[in-house]
C-alpha cells in the first residue's frame, strides 16, 4: 500500500486547515491513504479557555462530509484529526474516511489535563478493518500507554496510525517511542505530527524492525510517502524473525 504523511501547520481557522487538506487530497490516488495530524481540520488550541466554544460543529461536520466525498471520488483513504461533537458532547477525534461505507470515528482516550477541560474521553479502543487491513488508531500521549498499543496488536492489527499534535521542544523525546512501539510489537506505526514552530519532533514511517523509513524535516509543511507490505507483518510477535 502506499501511504502518505502530510505534516501540516495546524492553524486556529477551520477554512485554513479545510483548504491545506484539499490540497493534499488532490495529489492522492485510488488506492493511496493519506494521513493528517491530530486536529488537522479543527485547529488544536486546547490552552485557550474559549477553545472549543469558539468551534462551530456543524461547520466541523460539513467539512469532514465534505472530505470524505473528495474521498469518494478519488477512491483513497484519508485518517485526519479533528474536534467533533457526539451527543453533544466534544471529542478530540480521528475521522476515518474511506470510498464506501460510512465515516468511522476513534475518540482519544487517555486525555491530557488541557484536553479535560473540553474534550471528555473516548469509550474504547476500537479496531478498525479498512480495505481488508486491520489498523488501530491513537492519538499524541497516548504513545506513552503502552497497554492501547498491545491491545491493538494483540487484536491483529499490523498497523497503527499516531495522529499527534506535540510541539514543545522537550516532546522530542518522544521519536524513541514511536521507533521503541513498531519494534516491541513489530508493527508499522504512521506517526504524523503538527508542523508548528517550536516543533522538533516530527513526522515518521517506521518499519517493525524499527527501521525509519520516512521522517519530516522540522517546522516543515511536506508530504512524505511510502509503500509498505504488510503482509509481511508477522501475525503474532512471537513468530518474528528480525531478531
Amino acid at each position: 500500500m502506499k501511504i502518505h504523511l502530510a505534516q501540516l501547520v495546524v492553524e486556529n481557522d477551520l477554512a485554513v486547515n479545510f483548504a491545506k487538506i484539499r490540497r493534499v487530497m488532490a495529489g492522492v490516488q485510488a488506492d493511496e491513504w493519506v494521513v493528517f495530524p491530530e486536529a488537522s481540520l479543527s485547529g488544536y488550541f486546547p490552552d485557550d479557555p474559549a477553545y472549543t466554544s469558539r468551534l462551530n460543529a456543524a461547520e466541523i461536520e460539513a467539512a469532514v462530509g465534505e472530505i470524505h466525498d473528495l474521498v469518494r471520488a478519488r477512491g483513497c483513504f484519508c485518517v485526519l484529526g479533528t474536534a467533533r461533537q457526539s451527543q453533544g458532547k466534544w471529542e478530540n477525534a480521528a475521522v476515518v474516511l474511506s470510498p464506501t461505507g460510512p465515516a468511522e470515528t476513534y475518540a482519544k482516550i487517555q486525555l491530557s489535563a488541557l484536553d479535560a477541560r473540553h474534550f471528555r474521553p473516548g469509550p474504547f479502543v476500537p479496531v478498525f478493518h479498512i480495505n481488508g487491513v486491520r489498523v488501530g488508531i491513537q492519538l499524541c500521549r497516548e504513545l506513552l500507554f503502552p497497554s492501547q498499543w498491545a491491545q491493538l496488536r494483540q487484536a491483529g492489527v499490523k498497523m497503527v496510525i499516531h495522529l499527534n499534535n506535540a510541539i514543545k521542544p522537550h516532546d522530542a523525546i518522544w521519536e524513541h517511542v514511536v521507533i521503541t512501539r513498531a519494534l516491541e510489537h513489530a508493527m508499522y506505526v504512521c506517526s504524523v505530527n503538527n508542523a508548528a514552530a517550536p516543533q522538533e519532533l516530527t513526522s515518521y514511517l517506521v518499519a517493525p524492525n524499527g527501521k525509519l523509513l520516512l521522517k519530516a524535516a522540522p517546522q516543515t509543511e511536506e508530504v512524505l510517502t511510502a509503500n509498505i507490505d504488510l503482509a509481511t507483518v508477522v501475525q503474532n510477535v512471537g513468530e518474528r524473525s528480525d531478531f
